[in-house]
Formats: C-alpha cells, structure tokens, sequence
C-alpha cells in the first residue's frame, strides 16, 4: 500500500471522528421528540433511503448477489446492529459518565483482538502511547463524576458487550473488505439495521400501545434536520469512512481514534452549549490528543521506512 492511500485512509477516519463527535448535539436534539430505540429506527430507515436513491443514480457501484448478502450480514449484526443496541440499553442503567469509561476500553480490547486474530503487532511506545489515551478519557469520566444504581453492574456489562461488538466488527471485517467494495459493505449494513431496528422499535411501540405515534416526532423540524444529519453524515458516511480506514489501517489505529469523538463532544459543548470547561477537561484531552498523534506518527514512520525498503 503507497503512503498516499494510508493518508486517506488517516484522513477518513480523522473525518468520522469529527462527525460522531458532532453527532451526539444532534442525538440531543432529535431525543427531545423520540425515544432511543424510534430514533434508532428512524435514523436508519432515513439512511436506507438515502443509500438506495445512491444506487438508483450508479447502480455500477453496488454489484452483490445474494451469497455476497448473507455473506456481510453478520458483520452487520456487530455492527451498528449490536454496538447500539447493547450501548442504548447499557444508557438505560447507568449514566453517560460511567457509559464514557468502558467505552474508553474500545482501543485496548481492538488490540488485544487484532493481536489474537490477526496476529498484528505495536511496538512499547505505542502500547504507552495507547495506555495514555485511554487513561486521559478515563480520567476525564472519573473526575467528572458518575453514579452508580443498583443496577449498574447490568449497565456496565452491557455497554462492555457494545465495546466488544465494535472491536469485533473492526478486527473481523478485515476478511472481507478486499472481496468487496466499501460502498457494497455500507450498503448491506445500512439496510441490515434498517429491519432490524424497526422490528424492534415497532415491537416496543405495540407493547406500550403507542403505535399511531411512531412518525409523530417528525412533525418537529428541530427532529427532521436532526434525523438528516445522524442519517447521511453520521450514519451512511461515516460507516463508508470506517471501512475504508479498516481497510488500508491496522484495527488497532482505528480503534484508538475511537476516543477522539468524545473530545469533539466535549469541545462542542463548551463552544455552543456553553456547558463549563474544568482542569481535568484540559488534562485529559491532552492525554488523548498526546497519545493518539505519536501512536499514529509511529505508524507512519514505520510504514514509510517500510515503503523506503520496497
């Protein structure tokens, strides 16, 4: 691989952090008029439209027959189908705060899973430079404060369970990306969660009784702009970004930029939600800045002698 397709490869997953980074505001602003699992539903149906009018207008671009179909499918089921759902219901135990911790876990475990799977390996420096980012997110979380219900050990076990769907899905996908186009992989993703989001969303609906309100929420505009942006960017992009960094990228180095997003989250809300910004903010953030950047600078070093070789 040539250093100009691993700069866009650092360029797309740079651009899906700062997407999921901005994408918790809109959450925000969408939750106000739904709940989690709609939203859900909602988001993806929206992206399933937006991805099909896509393959309407360049039908070249998505060539899969149904083995391809069944074939991606369960790629689809850690990701987005199970990293949500375990995430949205992990949210329903314990607070954002606690949820921040053991997501900070995500890079760790993608190493250790690309490690035992893949057999890729991370020089000590970059193991420190790992074990730094994650710190810095954690102690953001701790320092920030969290409480913890008597149910918190479900809470925590299941947002544990979405942390290992993602780290799955990055380190497994890797056996297929070089079969199929990214465009393709995106597509039966989007459409994947699409079923099985609604079933449950609607399951939810028909059980609370509340059927006949399951479009009501996009009679808010505040909703409906709120619902294009997590759908486009922050659904059909960014999972096209991700692939293609899993593709051209070591799992590991996608993982940790998994920790950028919530920095982005931080900062956007001190710049227009005016929420406050604390010492511990800035010692964290830097933390995880410091060790992503020399984790990644000596990734780059290491291929560029390697290209240097070749």
């Amino acid at each position: 691989m040539n250093l100009q397709t691993k700069t866009k490869a650092y360029i797309a997953i740079s651009t899906q952090s700062l997407i999921i980074g901005l994408s918790f505001l809109f959450v925000k602003i969408a939750l106000r008029s739904s709940d989690t699992m709609t939203l859900l539903a909602h988001r993806f149906t929206v992206a399933s439209i937006g991805i099909l009018i896509f393959r309407l207008i360049k039908p070249q671009s998505i060539q899969l027959k149904p083995s391809d179909v069944w074939r991606i499918i369960p790629f689809s089921l850690l990701y987005p189908i199970a990293f949500f759902m375990f995430q949205t219901m992990g949210l329903t135990y314990i607070t954002s705060s606690a949820a921040g911790i053991v997501n900070a876990l995500s890079p760790v475990v993608t190493v250790i899973l690309a490690g035992l799977i893949l057999k890729e390996k991370i020089t000590s420096m970059q193991t420190f430079c790992l074990l730094l980012s994650v710190s810095g997110m954690i102690f953001i979380n701790v320092m920030g404060g969290f409480g913890i219900g008597k149910q918190a050990y479900l809470g925590f076990f299941l947002c544990l369970l979405s942390v290992f769907a993602f780290a799955f899905y990055n380190v497994l996908i890797k056996r297929i990306v070089s079969n199929y186009s990214t465009t393709a992989i995106v597509y039966v993703m989007t459409l994947t969660a699409c079923i099985i989001f609604n079933i449950m969303a609607l399951l939810q609906h028909g059980i609370r009784g509340t059927l006949n309100h399951y479009f009501t929420a996009f009679t808010d505009i505040g909703f409906i702009i709120a619902m294009i942006y997590l759908a486009i960017p922050s659904s059909l992009l960014t999972s096209w970004l991700a692939t293609y960094a899993i593709t051209h990228l070591p799992s590991s180095t996608v993982g940790l930029f998994n920790n950028i997003p919530p920095v982005i989250t931080l900062l956007v809300g001190v710049i227009f939600l005016r929420d406050p910004i604390h010492w511990y903010h800035i010692v964290g953030i830097a933390m995880i800045l410091f060790g992503t950047v020399i984790f990644n600078l000596i990734n780059h070093s290491i291929a560029s002698s390697s290209h240097n070789q070749n």
